[in-house]
Protein backbone atom coordinates (compact mmCIF):
# COMPACT_ATOMS: atom_id res chain seq x y z
CA UNK A 1 0.00 0.00 0.00
CA UNK A 2 1.35 3.44 -0.95
CA UNK A 3 2.18 5.80 1.57
CA UNK A 4 2.81 8.74 -0.96
CA UNK A 5 2.47 8.37 -4.60
CA UNK A 6 -0.33 5.35 -4.97
CA UNK A 7 0.09 4.11 -8.80
CA UNK A 8 -3.84 3.90 -9.73
CA UNK A 9 -3.24 2.77 -13.26
CA UNK A 10 -1.10 1.00 -16.44
CA UNK A 11 -2.76 2.17 -19.37
CA UNK A 12 -1.41 -0.37 -22.19
CA UNK A 13 -2.75 -1.96 -25.18
CA UNK A 14 -4.01 -5.86 -24.12
CA UNK A 15 -1.73 -7.39 -26.49
CA UNK A 16 1.20 -5.88 -28.86
CA UNK A 17 3.07 -7.44 -32.12
CA UNK A 18 6.91 -8.29 -31.50
CA UNK A 19 9.13 -5.14 -32.83
CA UNK A 20 6.55 -2.69 -32.46
CA UNK A 21 6.61 -0.07 -30.36
CA UNK A 22 4.26 0.02 -27.02
CA UNK A 23 2.99 3.37 -25.69
CA UNK A 24 2.40 3.28 -21.64
CA UNK A 25 0.56 5.84 -19.52
CA UNK A 26 1.42 5.76 -15.33
CA UNK A 27 -1.09 7.58 -13.17
CA UNK A 28 0.15 8.23 -10.13
CA UNK A 29 -2.12 9.63 -7.34
CA UNK A 30 -0.83 12.04 -4.77
CA UNK A 31 -2.14 10.89 -1.32
CA UNK A 32 -0.31 12.89 0.86
CA UNK A 33 -1.71 16.00 2.18
CA UNK A 34 0.73 18.75 0.28
CA UNK A 35 2.55 19.32 -2.33
CA UNK A 36 5.04 16.48 -3.23
CA UNK A 37 7.62 15.70 -5.96
CA UNK A 38 6.72 11.91 -7.73
CA UNK A 39 9.08 10.03 -9.37
CA UNK A 40 7.71 7.11 -12.18
CA UNK A 41 9.60 3.96 -12.96
CA UNK A 42 9.00 0.99 -15.18
CA UNK A 43 10.61 -2.35 -16.49
CA UNK A 44 9.44 -5.11 -18.26
CA UNK A 45 9.74 -8.32 -16.86
CA UNK A 46 9.43 -11.16 -19.98
CA UNK A 47 12.65 -13.92 -19.12
CA UNK A 48 15.74 -11.28 -19.85
CA UNK A 49 17.30 -10.39 -16.38
CA UNK A 50 18.37 -7.82 -15.97
CA UNK A 51 14.62 -6.17 -16.90
CA UNK A 52 14.68 -3.51 -19.27
CA UNK A 53 13.53 -0.40 -18.26
CA UNK A 54 10.33 1.70 -19.79
CA UNK A 55 11.67 5.15 -21.17
CA UNK A 56 9.61 7.61 -19.60
CA UNK A 57 10.86 10.96 -21.53
CA UNK A 58 8.98 12.72 -18.21
CA UNK A 59 10.13 11.12 -14.86
CA UNK A 60 8.86 13.14 -12.40
CA UNK A 61 6.57 16.09 -11.59
CA UNK A 62 5.05 18.16 -8.42
CA UNK A 63 1.87 16.77 -8.03
CA UNK A 64 -0.95 18.50 -6.17
CA UNK A 65 -2.79 17.01 -2.88
CA UNK A 66 -5.34 14.69 -4.42
CA UNK A 67 -4.39 14.86 -8.14
CA UNK A 68 -3.41 12.27 -10.20
CA UNK A 69 -0.61 12.84 -13.02
CA UNK A 70 -0.08 11.03 -15.66
CA UNK A 71 3.58 10.02 -16.99
CA UNK A 72 3.93 8.52 -20.85
CA UNK A 73 6.46 6.60 -21.76
CA UNK A 74 7.15 3.55 -24.55
CA UNK A 75 9.23 0.45 -24.87
CA UNK A 76 9.86 -2.10 -27.84
CA UNK A 77 7.47 -5.43 -27.93
CA UNK A 78 9.97 -8.87 -27.17
CA UNK A 79 8.90 -11.75 -29.21
CA UNK A 80 7.68 -13.17 -25.68
CA UNK A 81 4.16 -11.53 -23.34
CA UNK A 82 5.38 -8.65 -21.31
CA UNK A 83 4.72 -8.45 -17.64
CA UNK A 84 4.51 -4.37 -16.88
CA UNK A 85 6.41 -3.26 -13.64
CA UNK A 86 5.44 0.21 -12.87
CA UNK A 87 6.52 2.07 -9.95
CA UNK A 88 5.89 5.48 -7.47
CA UNK A 89 8.84 6.93 -5.48
CA UNK A 90 8.31 10.01 -3.52
CA UNK A 91 11.34 12.75 -3.18
CA UNK A 92 12.09 13.84 0.71
CA UNK A 93 13.34 16.73 2.14
CA UNK A 94 16.72 14.54 2.74
CA UNK A 95 17.08 15.16 -0.62
CA UNK A 96 16.60 11.38 -1.48
CA UNK A 97 13.58 9.15 -3.47
CA UNK A 98 11.97 6.69 -1.52
CA UNK A 99 10.03 3.98 -3.13
CA UNK A 100 6.54 4.04 -2.60
CA UNK A 101 4.09 1.88 -4.51
CA UNK A 102 3.97 -0.58 -7.20
CA UNK A 103 1.69 -2.26 -10.18
CA UNK A 104 1.76 -4.44 -13.23
CA UNK A 105 0.14 -5.72 -16.41
CA UNK A 106 0.61 -7.97 -18.73
CA UNK A 107 1.09 -7.59 -22.63
CA UNK A 108 0.30 -10.59 -24.55
CA UNK A 109 2.12 -11.05 -27.98
CA UNK A 110 -0.46 -10.25 -30.82
CA UNK A 111 -1.45 -13.32 -32.98
CA UNK A 112 0.27 -12.79 -36.65
CA UNK A 113 -2.04 -14.19 -39.51
CA UNK A 114 -0.48 -15.02 -42.39
CA UNK A 115 -1.16 -13.39 -45.24
CA UNK A 116 -1.88 -14.54 -48.86
CA UNK A 117 -1.91 -13.32 -51.58
CA UNK A 118 -4.67 -13.30 -53.92
CA UNK A 119 -2.08 -12.19 -56.94
CA UNK A 120 -2.40 -14.18 -60.15
CA UNK A 121 -0.62 -13.83 -63.40
CA UNK A 122 -4.07 -14.07 -65.68
CA UNK A 123 -1.99 -13.61 -69.31
CA UNK A 124 1.68 -13.61 -70.49
CA UNK A 125 3.40 -14.30 -73.15
CA UNK A 126 6.82 -15.33 -74.00
CA UNK A 127 9.51 -13.08 -75.48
Amino acid sequence: MAQYADVIEIVTPAQAAPGSRVDITVKIKNIYSGIISILVGGAQEYGVSPWPVIDFPEQWANVNPGATYSFSGSFIMPSARVTVHAYSYWYCSDGSWYFDDELTKVINLQELTSQISEFQILDFAKV
